[in-house]
C-alpha cells in the first residue's frame, strides 16, 4: 500500500508540473499551433532531417496523420521538405523560416524555465531527478513494447 501512495503522489506532482509548464508555455501560443504540431516541431528541432515515417513512429500516430499536420506546417512556413540526394523518392523535414523563429522562442522558453526553476536545484539534485525519470521512462517503454507485441499476436 505504501508504494501505491508514493506512486499517487508522484502522479499528482507530475500533473502539477505539467499544468505549471503549460501555463508558462502559453507565450508560445502566438504561433497558433495545435498539440500535434507543437510535438512535431519539437521532434524536428531535436532530430533534424527526420522522415515523416520516423516522426509518425516516435509520436505513435499514423503516417497520414503526420503528413496532414506537416502539410499545414509547410504551408505556414514552419517546415520544408528536402529531397534526399541519393533517393529522390525519399525526403526529410527541415525547419522553415517560421520554424526557426519557433525554435528561437522555444530555446528562450527553456532558458527562462532554467533561470526561474531549475537553477534553484543543485547539480546533484538535478542529476538524481534525471536518473530517476530516465529509469521510469525505460520501464514504461519496455512495458509498452511488451503490451503492443502481446496485442498484435
Amino acid at each position: 500500500m505504501k508504494s501505491q501512495n508514493v506512486v499517487e503522489q508522484i502522479n499528482q506532482i507530475i500533473e502539477s508540473i505539467w499544468t505549471l509548464l503549460e501555463r508558462e508555455e502559453r507565450e508560445l501560443n502566438k504561433f497558433k499551433l495545435n498539440h500535434q504540431q507543437h510535438v512535431l516541431l519539437t521532434l524536428i528541432i531535436r532530430e533534424p532531417s527526420s522522415s515523416p515515417s520516423q516522426l509518425a513512429k516516435k509520436m505513435g500516430i499514423t503516417k497520414s496523420a503526420v503528413s496532414q499536420q506537416l502539410s499545414r506546417l509547410e504551408r505556414e512556413g514552419f517546415t520544408i521538405k528536402k529531397q534526399h540526394t541519393d533517393d529522390k523518392r525519399l525526403f526529410s523535414i527541415e525547419l522553415g523560416e517560421n520554424g526557426l523563429m519557433y525554435k528561437k522562442e522555444l530555446d528562450s522558453f527553456y532558458q527562462q524555465m532554467f533561470d526561474k526553476y531549475y537553477s534553484k536545484l543543485s547539480y546533484e539534485e538535478l542529476s538524481n531527478i534525471l536518473a530517476s525519470v530516465q529509469k521510469l521512462q525505460g520501464v514504461m517503454r519496455q512495458e509498452s513494447t511488451q503490451d503492443n507485441s502481446e496485442t498484435s499476436v
